[in-house]
C-alpha cells in the first residue's frame, strides 16, 4: 500500500479521544510553576516558533528558539497530554552545509504526557524534539484511537526502534543506541552516549535526503510521511518523486554512509575535537582509529624493507595447466577430468623456510590447475567427488545453463561423479571455478580447491599477435589467499578453518600465499608482463599497489577485457574479484626490485570497535565473552577491514606469519589473524635483465566487442522500477557470528547477515526473471560492513555507485562487486537464451554465504529448486 504526503497535524477524532482521556484516571488540578527548556534538533533550528498544544488542540504556551533552544515557563499542566511543536525558523544541513529555511507551517513535534513533563522539567534536561520524536508522535495520536495512552506510546517507540534503530545501528550492540525524548543536542559535545547517537540519527536524516537527490527542507515532508506510513506497522513506502521509497530502508543506509564517511574523515584529521569527542562518547576508541593508519603504514614499511632486501625469497610457481584428454588441441572440444581429493600434502614455501600441509586438491596437484579454452569449444569436464562431504564445481563468471552451473541445489555426493558439459560463448576473460556445496562451501575452498579457467578469443589472441598485449611467459596468472596454519608438528602444519571467535564473520588468515608460496619473487626482464590477478581468500580484500607507488594499467576485469585500458596507482579487489594489469618494467635498472603489496585501508566500521568489549559506550555489560574469558587482552584494537567485519588488529606485526612455527612474533596477542585493512607484501618482482620490449599496449578495443556496445538502462524491462538486493545485519536469532554469536555466554551481538531480509533456503526461489531480457539490478549495503555480492548466469555491467556514473575500471564486464557499507550499486545485465533455470545471488565472503546471505534468482519458466 503506497501511502502519499500528509501533514497529520492535530485531527478532529485525535482531539477528541484524548480530551477524553484527559478527563478520566487522573486529576484535574493544575500543576503551577513548571519551567520546561529544549531543544529543536535539525540541525539546531533558529527562529522557530514552539507551542505547547494540550489535548483539547489548544495552544497554552509559545516560545522561539534561538541556537535551537528554548524555554517554556510557567506552564499549568491541566491535562495528561501535550504535543510540543515547532513551526518554521532555519538551520544549518549537516550533509550539504546549505542554510535551510523551514515552511512556516511545517517543523518538528513531540509528544507527552504530563508525568514526562514534569521529569523533564525536574531533571533539568531539555525536551527534544528531533526527527524521530516527530515520526514517533504521529505515531502516538494515530495509536491512542484504539489504545490507552501507556499502550500507545509503548507500541509506538517499540515501531521507531524496530524500523528506524535497531536494524540500522551502524555498531550494533551499543547501549547508548536508543529512542529518548530528553537530552542536550546542541552541545557541541554530548553529556553521555544516548545524546550523542541521538544527535547523529538526527544528522543521518540530512546524509538520507541528500542521497534521495532532494532538497534538504523535503525532509519535514518525508517525515510526516513516513509515520503515516509506519502507522500499522509495516514499512509500505511513501511516494517521493514519483516513486515508492521505503525510508526505513534509505535512512539505514544513510547511517552506514555517514559513519563511514565520519571515520574516515577522522583518520584523515579532517573532524573537528568537538565531533571526535561525540564519537567517543559513541563508544569509538578514536585515538586507535586515529593511530591506524599511521601504525600500519610503519608496519607494511618495515616489512617492505626486510623483503627487499632478503636473499631468501621462493621462486614464485607457475601454475599447472592442463591437457585436454581428447587428444586433439586444435579441435572445437575439450575434454578434462577434476578429482577432489583430501589430505594432499603440500610443501609451503617461504623466505624462511619450507612446511608440509596437508590440503584438498584437484587431481591430487600441489598447487592449483589452470584450464586454457578457446570462445566456441564446448567443454566435458568430469567431476569426481573423492570428498567424505558433498561438493560441486561451480564455474564462477560463465555463461551457462543453471544445471550446469554448479550451485548447491544439484549436489555432488561422496564417491560420485557428475558430467559438466557447456560451450563458451562470452568473451575472453580470467574465469575460474570452485566447489559450492551448501553450507561447506567456505570450507572446500580455504582447504584448497580452486583453479583458474582461462579463456580466450579472436580478439584476444590479435592483440597478442599484434603485440598489443604481452603473452606467453610474461603472461602470468597469481593466485592470492590468506590462511591459517597450526603450529609445525613434525614437519607438518595443518590448516585452520573456523578454530576462532571472529571466524563466521569471515575467515581472516595470517599468511597470504600467491601460487602456493610465501612472497615469492619473480625474476622478469625490461618489458611489460601481464598479470591476471585473483582474489580467491575467503574474506580478505586487497588493494594491491607496488611499493614505489609506480602506475599500472588495469586491462581487464572479471568478465574480459576493458574496451579502453585503465591507469592506475592502486586496485581493490574484494573477495572473488579479478583483474588483469600490465605493469612496465622497461625504465627499470637492472639489476632492481619492486614489490607488490596491499596498502593498508580505511576499513568499515565493524573493524573500528576497540578490542570488542572495551568500548565506551558498554555493550553487555562492558565486555564481550569469548568464551573462557574476555576479549579485550585478547584481541587488541580492531581497526580496518575494508571488505571484513574484525578490521586490522593494534599490537600485529607483519602479517606473513613465518617468523616463527606458531606466529606469536608475527602476530603479536591474537596468534593467527590479521584484519583485512592490514598492510601486506605479497610479492617481489627482480628486474634481472635488459630485454627488447615490443608490446605497445592497445588503446581501445574493435568495435565489435561485445564491451565496446554497453548495455543502455533505457532498454531494461524493469527500467524506473529496478530490483533490488539489500545487504543487511538483523539482530537477534542465530547468530552469524562463531558459536552461534560474539558472546560465549549467548548474549551480546546476536546478528545474522541476511539479502532482502531472508536467510538462504534451498529449496525456496527469490526471484524470478524473465528469459531474453534486459534487467537493473541494485545492490545496496545497509550493514556495518563492505561485501562483495556476486552473482551467477552471466556477465554485468556497473552503471552507477549512489548515483555517480560508472567509470575507469567499473566500465568493464563484472560478476562480483564490492558494495560497501551504505553504498548503493547499480548493474546491468542481459539475460541471454543460455541462461535457463535456477541461479545464486550471494555474498562471496563464504562464510557469510555459507550462513545464509544467499539466494535464488530463476530465469525463465522452470528450474531444479523446489522440484
Amino acid at each position: 500500500m503506497n501511502k502519499s504526503f500528509k501533514n497529520l497535524l492535530i485531527h478532529s477524532v485525535w482531539f477528541g479521544t484524548v480530551a477524553f482521556l484527559a478527563g478520566c484516571g487522573g486529576s484535574n488540578a493544575p500543576s503551577s510553576g513548571i519551567t520546561l527548556q529544549g531543544n529543536v534538533v535539525k540541525g539546531a533550528v533558529s527562529g522557530a516558533t514552539i507551542e505547547l498544544v494540550d489535548a483539547n488542540g489548544t495552544v497554552v504556551k509559545r516560545a522561539e528558539t534561538d541556537g535551537g533552544k528554548f524555554i517554556l515557563k510557567q506552564i499549568a499542566l491541566q491535562s495528561r497530554y501535550y504535543i510540543l511543536k515547532s513551526f518554521g525558523g532555519h538551520y544549518k544541513d549537516e550533509a550539504t552545509g546549505q542554510e535551510v529555511t523551514v515552511p512556516k507551517e511545517k517543523g518538528l513535534e513531540t509528544f507527552l504526557t504530563k508525568e514526562e513533563i514534569t521529569q523533564i522539567a525536574s531533571s533539568d534536561q531539555p525536551v527534544l524534539l528531533t526527527p524521530e520524536t516527530t515520526v514517533y508522535t504521529e505515531l502516538v495520536k494515530a495509536k491512542l484511537q484504539q489504545n490507552d495512552p501507556q499502550t500507545a506510546e509503548k507500541e509506538a517507540e517499540k515501531i521507531i526502534y524496530d524500523f528506524l534503530i535497531k536494524d540500522s545501528s551502524p555498531m550494533p550492540g551499543l547501549s547508548g543506541d536508543k529512542f529518548t525524548k530528553s537530552g542536550d543536542l546542541t552541545k557541541a559535545i554530548p553529556s553521555n552516549s544516548t545524546e550523542a547517537f541521538a544527535k547523529n540519527r538526527a544528522i543521518a536524516y540530512s546524509t538520507m535526503v541528500r542521497e534521495l537527490g532532494v532538497a534538504p527542507e523535503r525532509v519535514f515532508d518525508i517525515l510526516s510521511a513516513l509515520g503515516d506510513d509506519l502507522k500499522d506497522g509495516k514499512a509500505d513506502g511513501v511516494e517521493l518523486e514519483g516513486k515508492t521509497v521505503k525510508i526505513p530502508q534509505e535512512y539505514a543506509l544513510a547511517r552506514m554512509k555517514l559513519f563511514q564517511e565520519t571515520t574516515s574523515k577522522l583518520r584523515d584529521g579532517n573532524l573537528t575535537e568537538a565531533q571526535i569527542a561525540e564519537l567517543e562518547k559513541m563508544g569509538f576508541n578514536v585515538t586507535a582509529i586515529q593511530n591506524d593508519k599511521t601504525q600500519k603504514e610503519q608496519k607494511l614499511s618495515a616489512q617492505m624493507q626486510r623483503y627487499l632486501a632478503s636473499d631468501t625469497l621462493p621462486s614464485l610457481h607457475i601454475l599447472p595447466v592442463l591437457s585436454d584428454e581428447d587428444g586433439n588441441p586444435n579441435d572445437a572440444q575439450a575434454t578434462y577430468t577434476l578429482g577432489a581429493y583430501e589430505d594432499v600434502n603440500v610443501t609451503i614455501e617461504t623466505p624462511d623456510g619450507s612446511w608440509i600441509t596437508p590440503m584438498w586438491r584437484y587431481n591430487r596437484l600441489a598447487l592449483p590447475p589452470v584450464i586454457k579454452a578457446k570462445r566456441g569449444m564446448l567443454m566435458k569436464l568430469h567431476f569426481q567427488n573423492h570428498l567424505q562431504a558433498d561438493s560441486t564445481i561451480h564455474w564462477h563468471g560463465f555463461k551457462i545453463p543453471a544445471v550446469m552451473d554448479g550451485g548447491p541445489d544439484i549436489p555432488v555426493a561422496p564417491g560420485t561423479q557428475k558430467l559438466y558439459t557447456f560451450t563458451m560463448q562470452q568473451p575472453a576473460a580470467p574465469l575460474w571455478f570452485h566447489p559450492h556445496p551448501d553450507m561447506q562451501t567456505g570450507k572446500q575452498v580455504y582447504m584448497g580447491l580452486a583453479g583458474v579457467f582461462l579463456l580466450e578469443d579472436n580478439i584476444s589472441r590479435q592483440l597478442e599477435a599484434d603485440k598489443a598485449l604481452p603473452s606467453g611467459e610474461r603472461d602470468v596468472v597469481l593466485l592470492v589467499q590468506d590462511r591459517r596454519f597450526a603450529p609445525k608438528q613434525n614437519g607438518i602444519r595443518t590448516l585452520q578453518y573456523k578454530t576462532m571467535e571472529m571466524d563466521s564473520d569471515g575467515m581472516l588468515g595470517d599468511v597470504v600465499l600467491v601460487n602456493g608460496s610465501v612472497v615469492p619473487k619473480l625474476e622478469v626482464g625490461t618489458a611489460k608482463y601481464r598479470l591476471r590477478l585473483y582474489n580467491v581468500s575467503n574474506a580478505r580484500t586487497y588493494d594491491f599497489a607496488f611499493s614505489d607507488n609506480r602506475k599500472f594499467t588495469i586491462v581487464a576485469t572479471d568478465g574480459g577485457l576493458l574496451e579502453k585500458p585503465v591507469e592506475v596507482d592502486h586496485i581493490r579487489l574484494g573477495a572473488a574479484e579479478r583483474v588483469e594489469l600490465v605493469v612496465d618494467f622497461s625504465e627499470d635498472s637492472v639489476p632492481s626490485k619492486v614489490l607488490l603489496v596491499s596498502r593498508p585501508s580505511k576499513g568499515d566500521m565493524m573493524g573500528m570497535m576497540n578490542g570488542m568489549g572495551n568500548m565506551n559506550g558498554g555493550m553487555q555489560g562492558g565486555n564481550m565473552s569469548g568464551g573462557s574469558g574476555n576479549m579485550n587482552g585478547g584481541m587488541g584494537n580492531m581497526n580496518g577491514g575494508d571488505g571484513m567485519s574484525g578490521g586490522g588488529m593494534q599490537g600485529m606485526g607483519g602479517m606473513n606469519g613465518h617468523d616463527t612455527d606458531t606466529n606469536n612474533g608475527v602476530m603479536g596477542s591474537m596468534p593467527g589473524m590479521a584484519g583485512s585493512g592490514e598492510g601486506l607484501v605479497v610479492m617481489r618482482f627482480d628486474i634481472t635483465q635488459t630485454v627488447q620490449d615490443d608490446v605497445t599496449l592497445y588503446t581501445q578495443l574493435p568495435q565489435e566487442a561485445e564491451i565496446s556496445n554497453r548495455l543502455q538502462a533505457k532498454d531494461a524491462v524493469n527500467f524506473g522500477h529496478e530490483r533490488e538486493f539489500v545487504m543487511s545485519m538483523l539482530h537477534g536469532g542465530m547468530g552469524n557470528m562463531g558459536s552461534g554469536n560474539m558472546n560465549g555466554n549467548g548474549g551480546g551481538m546476536n546478528m545474522r547477515f541476511v539479502i532482502n531480509g531472508k536467510l538462504f533456503d534451498i529449496n525456496r526461489v527469490d526471484e524470478y526473471v524473465s528469459a531474453n531480457t534486459v534487467e537493473i539490478w541494485n545492490i545496496r549495503n545497509m550493514s556495518p560492513m563492505a561485501h562483495p555480492f556476486h552473482a551467477h548466469a552471466t556477465q554485468y555491467q556497473i552503471l552507477d555507485r549512489n548515483g555517480v556514473p560508472a567509470s575507469g575500471v567499473d566500465l568493464g564486464w563484472k560478476d562480483t562487486f564490492l558494495v560497501q557499507p551504505g553504498e548503493s550499486v547499480r548493474v546491468i545485465a542481459k539475460f541471454e537464451e543460455v541462461n535457463q533455470g535456477d541461479y545464486m545471488y550471494h555474498c562471496h565472503i563464504l562464510e557469510h554465504e555459507d550462513a545464509g546471505m544467499m539466494g535464488y534468482f530463476r530465469v525463465g519458466p522452470t528450474g531444479n529448486v523446489g522440484n
